[in-house]
Parts: structure tokens; C-alpha cells; sequence
């Protein structure tokens, strides 16, 4: 019983999905460092935090820390929850509720946000709900791709092709090879847009020849 209920609530992945899914979300927890790059003339040497310390003196920040002290600390923070799921994983046990709460992708999720939010903030631009769009769709397409990598037969959202439905083998290989293909389109939407402010036409070229290469491999794997 102990085992079944660290499977359920420990969020238990294969060895390959763990490994994969470390890599994007230190990634995606980084992102924001390429926003606060680009800022850099035009946020602060010190910047003000708003919060007051106990001895009634303003909390600020130094530039450096705002840009990548705060995404490397979410960085931090991913992979201590990443290694406590693997780690309570092969004990059988159940995680913290602190790190059950966060999982793997909770804390990249809010580096995005977050942190952009406080860059944008500090370097004096409007923070629209225009600007977090493009986060939204790269965070989006990067969680399906998660999913993808490992889905269950069960599952609506996966490729229920005849040629790799009765083929185990052709079924793992298409899914993790279509899931990466969606983390990395997700991921290059998030660097064009922090690094250059817009995405190019070239971006969007791009994440679609990701997303469409799936098709062609479950062909191919199909006959294999």
C-alpha cells in the first residue's frame, strides 16, 4: 500500500522522462536571465523591492541579483524538488508535501512569470497581459511535450495511429521523440521572445517544423 501510494502521489516517471524533463525545466527556470540581459541598461543599478527589512530600511536589490541571482535561485529550487522526487521514488516513499505541491514544473512556471514580471517592472515597461502571451504558448507547448514523452495508451491527447498503436516499441519511440520536439519548440519561443522582445517570423517557421516532424517519424517508425 505504501508503494501504490507513493506511485500515486509521488509522481513517479520513468528514468529517460526524468532525465529529460530536469534538462527543460532548468531551462525554462533560466529563461528570464536572457529578458534581464536585454534590460540591462534600463533597469537599475539598485532596485527597489518595495519590501521593508526590521530595522524599517527598504529592501533593494542589486541588478546582478534581480537578473540572475532570482531565476538561479527557481533554478536552485528545480533541481532540489526534481531530486527529491527521484530520490523518494526509488525508496518507494512519499515525497514532502512542500515538494509534492511543487513538483518538476511549479517553480519553472513561476521563474517565467515571475521573474519577467519583476525584470519588466524594474526596467520601467509596461507589463501587459500582451506580454505574457508568448509565455503562456511556450509554457504550453512545453508541458505538452512533457505529456507526450511518456503518455499512456489511454490517453485522448497522444497520436492514435493504427501503423504504431499495436507496436510498443514504435509507440515510446514516436511519443518521447514527438515530446521533445514540443519542449523544444516551447523553449525557442521562450529564448527569441526574452532575448529579442518579439518573435521573427523565422521562430514561428521553426516551432512548426518541430511540431510537424512527429508526423513523418511515426511513419517512419511505423515500418521499422
Amino acid at each position: 500500500m505504501e508503494r501504490e501510494a507513493s506511485r500515486f502521489f509521488g509522481k513517479h516517471v520513468t528514468g529517460p522522462k526524468a532525465a529529460v524533463t530536469l534538462v527543460f525545466s532548468l531551462l525554462t527556470a533560466a529563461a528570464p536571465m536572457l529578458l534581464g540581459m536585454r534590460l540591462w541598461n534600463l533597469i537599475p543599478a539598485i532596485v527597489e523591492t518595495g519590501l521593508v527589512d526590521p530595522s524599517g530600511k527598504d529592501d533593494s536589490l542589486p541588478r546582478a541579483v534581480l537578473v540572475f541571482g532570482l531565476p538561479g535561485l527557481m533554478c536552485v529550487l528545480t533541481l532540489i524538488c526534481h531530486g527529491q522526487l527521484w530520490l523518494h521514488q526509488k525508496a518507494g516513499k512519499i515525497p514532502p508535501t512542500p515538494v509534492r505541491v511543487c513538483g518538476r514544473w511549479s517553480i519553472p512556471v513561476i521563474s517565467v512569470l515571475l521573474c519577467s514580471y519583476w525584470m519588466m517592472k524594474a526596467a520601467g515597461q509596461a507589463v501587459e497581459m500582451a506580454f505574457f502571451l508568448p509565455c503562456l504558448l511556450a509554457l504550453l507547448l512545453i508541458l505538452l511535450g512533457v505529456h507526450f514523452f511518456d503518455c499512456k495508451r489511454e490517453s485522448r491527447a497522444a497520436f492514435h495511429f493504427r501503423s504504431i498503436e499495436h507496436w510498443e516499441a514504435s509507440w515510446r519511440r514516436t511519443h518521447r521523440l514527438a515530446g521533445v520536439c514540443w519542449m523544444l519548440a516551447g523553449l525557442q519561443i521562450l529564448v527569441f521572445y526574452f532575448a529579442m522582445g518579439s518573435l521573427p517570423w523565422y521562430s514561428f517557421a521553426l516551432a512548426l517544423v518541430l511540431l510537424l516532424s512527429e508526423f513523418p517519424a511515426a511513419h517512419y517508425y511505423s515500418r521499422s
